[in-house]
């Protein structure tokens, strides 16, 4: 059994494109949407995750009402039909999932417009329609041409309405940039770039615009909501040794994220315009062109420190991969082992949720193991110092409930200054102590209780209170005995 951190960031990935995770079958039915991520939710904080990043916008559509784009087809069946009611599936999610301790972080796909060419069954209003000269077809799908200023206009607006209308704890992107390359077949983007590109290398004009719409999203959210979390999981290789014999890793991946799909993530990490990376590190531990081991190593040690490093692993291999290490339950906790020995790595996201929920050899068990307790976050930079709180436990009480305890914040703090949640630790005279429980998300409360269930009624226990912000810092720390 893997030793588990007390401080660890433990995602999953929940793709709606395809319908891969959520919903499990489109719907506009309300309750049915919210009783599929509920019972996700529930089964996720069992193999002990702490935070799920929902894909909101899988390709030029949405899972939340938006002015700039229509109803996703994968949320209700047909795109632009909204699910009945007024229900907003974004709002439920967030609110659930704060309600269980768990952060919430909304994954886009900025550049996709379509998965296919087909172009039936486009709302209205999807960019199809309304803006059909940003758009170019590659490989058989249609993507946002990332050169022209207009598609990075319009795609700031898209982020600036997220994040002001949604109690978000990030916004993330994932590897798709420029499309991954077909072979023989470039990018139709032979026109931007006489129009844009000046002097420059096709190449280094592409990972400019990137650049500059990272940068663009990141001013955008700090400025609206400082807490809020902006990260990239790119490719897991920036550049193989034999592409860039100084900073490249030992490896001979057929594709890297700087050359073909121009995302320079080291570039965002030193230019400080992401909060975290996630490199998608699918690969197992010694798998000869790419291990995890080595990548692990290359992306712990060229990550900046002020940047968060999470490690992304491939769950969809577990038992469904060629390479014999995935024909185990095993491959995955190594992993994370492995992480445990990186100082700069602090934490682990999974994809996807379905390939550990669903996965007939017991993956979801299997996590649990690995996660014998519950995690708080990592402590994340804040643009304020730390404030201090004075909080008084009191004495805790046997109850049929369990072991009682009370806490409560001094009653002049105002309200939008309360601690966002609380951590519940515990320890006896044969046990260390140990976190038992995070509360609910920015309940705003003065005073809060929590039931130990668990405990043993004849067993002296010590308990420890503790309350944080919304960086996860701690704000004071109070013991009951």
């Amino acid at each position: 059994m893997a030793q588990s951190a007390d401080r660890e960031l433990r995602g999953v990935w929940m793709a709606t494109v395809l319908n891969i995770d959520y919903p499990q079958n489109p719907t506009v039915n309300a309750s049915t949407l919210q009783a599929d991520f509920k019972s996700q939710l529930y089964r996720l904080r069992q193999a002990g995750l702490n935070t799920i990043f929902v894909q909101v916008r899988p390709a030029g559509d949405a899972i939340y009402p938006s002015q700039y784009a229509p109803w996703s087809e994968w949320l209700t069946g047909v795109q632009g039909k909204a699910p009945v009611s007024g229900f907003d599936p974004l709002a439920y999610m967030i609110k659930t999932a704060h309600a269980q301790g768990v952060e919430l972080h909304a994954w886009v796909n900025p550049y996709r417009v379509a998965m296919t060419l087909d172009s039936l069954n486009f709302a209205p209003d999807h960019l199809y329609h309304q803006h059909p000269d940003w758009i170019r077809s590659y490989a058989g799908r249609r993507y946002l041409d990332p050169g022209l200023p207009e598609v990075r206009t319009h795609l700031g607006e898209v982020i600036d309405e997220l994040v002001a209308n949604y109690d978000l704890d990030g916004v993330h992107f994932d590897d798709y940039f420029y499309p991954y390359p077909k072979a023989g077949v470039p990018f139709p983007d032979e026109e931007t770039f006489r129009r844009y590109g000046g002097s420059q290398r096709l190449s280094d004009w592409r990972r400019g615009n990137v650049n500059t719409f990272v940068a663009e999203t990141q001013r955008r959210i700090k400025a609206a909501k400082p807490w809020v979390q902006f990260g990239i999981s790119p490719f897991g290789v920036w550049r193989n040794l034999a592409q860039d014999p100084v900073m490249g890793s030992a490896t001979r991946a057929s594709v890297s994220s700087y050359d073909d799909l121009y995302g320079d993530a080291l570039a965002w990490a030193r230019a400080g315009t992401v909060d975290y990376l996630l490199p998608q590190l699918y690969w197992s531990m010694e798998y000869a062109p790419a291990g995890y081991r080595t990548l692990a190593n290359w992306w712990a040690a060229n990550t900046p420190k002020n940047i968060a490093l999470y490690a992304g692993h491939a769950a969809y291999k577990v038992g469904n991969n060629d390479d014999e290490a995935w024909n185990t339950l095993e491959e995955l906790p190594r992993q994370v082992e492995y992480n445990h020995q990186l100082p700069a790595l602090k934490g682990s996201v999974y994809f996807s949720t379905k390939s550990i929920l669903l996965n007939p050899a017991g993956l979801a068990e299997r996590m649990a193991d690995v996660y014998p307790t519950p995690a708080l976050l990592p402590v994340r930079i804040a643009p304020q110092e730390v404030r201090t709180m004075k909080v008084k436990v009191y004495k805790p009480k046997k109850t049929a409930k369990g072991m009682l305890v009370v806490w409560d914040v001094d009653k002049t703090v105002p309200k939008s200054e309360l601690p966002h949640y609380f951590a519940i630790y515990r320890a006896s005279k044969s046990t260390p102590m140990t976190l038992l429980h995070r509360t609910p998300y920015g309940q705003g409360c003065h005073r809060l209780h929590y039931y130990d269930a668990a405990a043993d009624p004849v067993v002296k226990y010590d308990y420890k209170v503790v309350a944080l912000d919304r960086w996860h810092r701690v704000l004071n720390m109070r013991f009951a005995r």
